[in-house]
């Protein structure tokens, strides 16, 4: 009929409904724990989840959690790619904040996650700012959050991200105020946690095995168990090797730019131990 959309939207109610379907047929996942990896944008926290996702005992997803469920709201879709700081309030939740499904999330996540293992592995860099309420509601929680170079990471954000209000990518200054509240969110929350461990990019790309080892241990996972092939890891659709990026990443920065990141984010980069520029 024209001027409508009946046919459109039609289709759209048949998609939304199979999709309820299945996921109430989809059982109520129970792993043993649930594995967080959570830190900054532009961390490793994708590649650090490709590794440990080859553990037999570990259950992966084939994206970041966030992605595939409808009860947390995704940056890009308010505007803010790879910035939640900007939106902070939508995105900071503790034990006390009510509001997400999590039976609804589990069972979203485990539609697309295949058979379910003694650990359940998801990896969502927004998820930093909710790891108390995550630990609340998904019983014998594991958090671990890698820090990388703040440099990198910031060069990496104005890179990569797109918000479409500007006509370039974020300035230095608020991708590096984007590492350093989020890794100061981390901090303030570690002490609500029952079970946190940070490693670092730097480490994870020196000594691979050894890094993957302590995670194992940390779960209580067989590290023997743990298949890795430093030559063929899957990085964002590419095969790489792991491999330290930061070098190339700084080298991207103007002079300007170190001492804008310098002066938002110097407190955050002596803590972690990282040299200033």
């Amino acid at each position: 009929m024209a001027g409508t959309r009946i046919r459109e939207v039609f289709r759209e109610s048949l998609g939304n409904m199979a999709r309820e379907v299945r996921i109430a047929l989809t059982p109520h996942p129970k792993p043993d724990k649930w594995l967080f990896l959570v830190g900054c944008y532009n961390s490793g926290t994708t590649l650090l989840a490709e590794l440990l996702g080859r553990h037999p005992e570990i259950t992966g997803l084939p994206t970041e959690g966030h992605f595939i469920t409808d009860q947390f709201i995704k940056d890009y879709e308010i505007g803010v790619p790879r910035m939640w700081i900007e939106r902070e309030s939508v995105f900071r939740m503790t034990e006390n904040d009510a509001g997400p499904d999590p039976v609804r999330i589990k069972r979203e996540w485990a539609m697309r996650a295949g058979k379910i293992r003694t650990v359940f592995l998801e990896k969502s860099p927004p998820n930093s700012a909710r790891t108390r309420w995550l630990a609340a509601n998904f019983p014998n929680s594991y958090f671990v959050s890698i820090v990388r170079n703040g440099y990198a990471v910031a060069e990496g954000i104005t890179r990569k991200g797109d918000p479409k209000h500007l006509d370039v990518g974020w300035p230095i200054d608020m991708s590096a105020r984007m590492w350093a509240r989020n890794n100061e969110v981390l901090l303030e929350d570690e002490p609500h946690l029952k079970h946190f461990k940070w490693v670092s990019y730097e480490d994870m790309c020196a000594d691979t095995e050894g890094v993957l080892r302590d995670i194992c241990e940390f779960v209580d996972l067989d590290p023997a168990a743990m298949q890795f092939d430093n030559a063929a890891v899957q990085i964002h659709e590419r095969n790489e090797s792991v491999r330290n990026m930061n070098g190339l990443s700084i080298d991207k920065l103007t002079r300007e730019q170190i001492e804008t990141v310098n002066a938002v984010a110097a407190p955050m980069l002596k803590h972690f131990g990282y040299e200033i520029l």
